[in-house]
This record gives structure tokens, C-alpha cells and sequence, in this order.
């Protein structure tokens, strides 16, 4: 199979072009990519100078894929030809105690799929079979795609709120992840109430029957939204706004949980008198470790859960930099590559 990717080349300049073909060693699977979705993180190497990429300009972008085994390496033991799968997207050492727990994304000397020349955004991908997922087949290639990065990055989040009895949650940022959040959150039957500054995104979220949206306003504007006068039960920040990185606290009760999600260049306007007075949580999220992707597949088939609502285009592979575009102008939802 010939193979096709998207690369990035700086400054928004992004090209699908042929690569060598690939045959996996030992230990690797080559996968058939089915579908694969574009990251938020993806759009900040996207907007990157050739400089500011470095190792990774002319590599195929991209950590969100699912598809089919095609091939096996001679070692490989967990997977067969035709199994369909989705991967937890660091590629870690193996041998340190984050590998071992199945926290590879705390690895420190993990790779992301991108720059350990795995990336996503393509039409054939080689992989450690120790990086890959078996996809039930009630699960589409769609919904696979969020469970390697979006869906769970969104998923941990909300299991670290559900897990201290949270009752009701604000979202800052209406983007794929912060949808994902909202969309879990409703599904478990916890209150949640979506705040985003740009009109077409907040629109977007209430055609998903999203229930209470509003704007980035005063904290004690927020507070109203709240069905407890004291302020929400927590909040989950995924825009790396600093205004929001601020009123994820603000917004809290005594003893909330702020959780953080959002990446950003910019320097957080966060004061300790803001969390130390109520004695507020603050707590780092990414994504699932390998473990608890397996729940969260559990979780979506016990209780008919997908994310395919979010996504606003599947667009094929040969259009990608088309679609870098339009996830670049601030349109809403998810945009997914379809390789084949």
C-alpha cells in the first residue's frame, strides 16, 4: 500500500504527499487508517514557524487514528490481521513505571505519535502493538478517533469531578474537547453549563441539545448560572484563555475542583488568593491512560454513548489542508480525515 500523509511545513503551509512505504518490525502492527481526527493541539504546530517546528517539520501530523490491523511484525502477540483498534497516542520507553501503569504520557522520554514519525493524518500507520487499542466492533472508527486523544482527554477530566461526587460543572471553551466534556457530563447525569466567547460555537453546542450556554462574563454572572448560590461543584478549563484559566476558580464554591485542560502561550492571570481563601482544588488533566481508555470503551457500549454528534465534516484525506483551514477559522465541532 502506497503511503499518503499530511505533513506540516510552517506558517499554516500543510501538504499531502507520498512517503516511503512501510514494514513493521517485531514488535509493530501496520494499521489501514479508517479515520482520523484533527486535535486542537494539532493547529498550534500547524500555526508554528519551520523554526518553531524543528524536528518535526515535513513529518505527518496528527495523534487521533483508527483502523485495521493489515500486518504483524513476528513478535507481535496482542493483535492479528483484520482486529480493529485506536492507540493511546504517546509512544513511551516501555520500561519506566508510568509504561508499566499505562501512563505513557507520563513518560520522560515519551514521544508523541507525530514526532516519533507516527503520524496520524494518513492512509497506512506502523505502530508498537503496545501503543494500539482493540476497538470493539460496536464502536465506529469515528468514535475511535476520540478515544485516542479528544473524547479522552475530555473523559478524565470529568471522572476526576465524578469521582468527588460533583453534582454540577462549568465548561470554559465549546471547542471538540470541551463539547466531549459537556456531552459526558449530561450522559452521567451531572449538571453542566458551557461558556464559550465566539456566537457560532455557543449555537453549536445548543444544536447539540447542550442545555445551558452562556458567554465569558463577570464571575458573579456565571454564579447565577450555578443551581447552588455558593458557585459550582467544579469546572473544567479547555481553552487556555487566561480570563478563563482565572474564572474557572472564581465561579467555584469552597472546596471546588478547578480541572485544566487548555494549552496556551500566554501567561496564566491566576493569583493563590483566588484558590487558597476557599480552598480550592486545582488539578492538570490529559488524556486516559491505557487502562481506563478500556473503561471508557466499556463505558460508551454499556451505555450508548458516541461522540459521531460532534463531528462537523469527515473530510477525505487528500483535502486535509482544506480542513487545517477551516478548524483554523474557529468553526465548531470536529473534523475528521478519511483516508480511504
Amino acid at each position: 500500500m502506497k503511503k499518503i500523509g499530511a505533513a506540516l511545513f510552517g506558517n499554516k503551509s500543510l501538504e499531502v504527499r507520498e512517503f516511503p512505504d512501510l514494514e513493521p518490525r517485531l514488535n509493530e502492527v501496520l494499521i489501514e487508517v479508517k479515520a482520523a481526527g484533527i486535535c486542537g493541539s494539532d493547529l498550534h504546530f500547524y500555526r508554528s514557524s519551520p523554526e518553531e517546528l524543528g524536528a518535526r517539520y515535513g513529518k505527518i501530523v496528527g495523534h487521533e487514528p483508527a483502523g485495521i490491523v493489515v500486518q504483524t511484525g513476528d513478535a507481535v502477540s496482542k493483535f492479528k490481521v483484520g482486529d480493529r483498534v485506536t492507540v493511546n497516542h504517546t509512544l513511551g520507553c516501555g520500561h519506566c513505571q508510568y509504561c508499566h501503569q499505562g501512563e505513557t504520557v507520563l513518560c520522560p522520554t515519551g514521544k508523541g505519535m507525530a514526532l516519533a514519525d507516527a503520524g496520524a493524518n494518513t492512509n497506512v500507520l506502523k505502530l508498537p502493538e503496545n501503543t494500539c487499542l482493540e476497538l470493539p466492533e460496536n464502536i465506529s472508527f469515528e468514535d475511535g478517533t476520540f478515544i485516542a486523544c479528544t473524547g479522552a482527554t475530555a473523559y478524565n477530566a470529568v471522572q476526576q469531578l465524578r469521582g468527588q461526587a460533583v453534582r454540577n460543572v462549568v465548561v470554559f471553551g465549546l471547542g471538540p474537547v470541551g463539547l466531549s466534556a459537556i456531552l459526558l457530563l449530561e450522559k452521567m447525569g451531572i449538571n453542566a453549563v458551557g461558556i464559550d466567547p465566539i456566537k457560532s460555537r455557543r449555537d453549536f453546542a445548543s444544536s447539540l441539545g447542550c442545555k445551558k450556554i452562556g458567554d465569558f462574563t463577570e464571575a458573579e454572572g456565571l454564579i447565577k448560572m450555578s443551581p447552588n448560590p455558593e458557585g459550582f461543584c467544579g469546572s473544567i478549563e479547555t481553552s487556555g484563555a487566561s480570563n478563563a484559566q482565572s474564572q474557572a476558580i472564581d465561579v467555584l464554591r469552597p472546596k471546588g475542583i478547578a480541572i485544566y485542560l487548555g494549552l496556551s502561550k500566554g501567561v496564566p492571570s491566576i493569583s493563590p488568593e483566588q484558590f487558597i481563601h476557599k480552598q480550592i482544588r486545582l488539578q492538570g488533566s490529559k488524556v486516559l491512560p491505557s487502562w481506563a481508555a478500556v473503561e471508557m470503551m466499556n463505558f460508551m457500549q454499556e451505555s450508548n454513548f458516541s461522540f459521531e454528534q460532534l463531528i462537523r465534516e469527515k473530510i477525505p484525506l487528500h483535502r486535509a489542508a482544506e480542513a487545517f483551514e477551516m478548524f483554523e477559522s474557529g468553526m465548531s465541532g470536529k473534523f475528521i480525515l478519511l483516508p480511504n
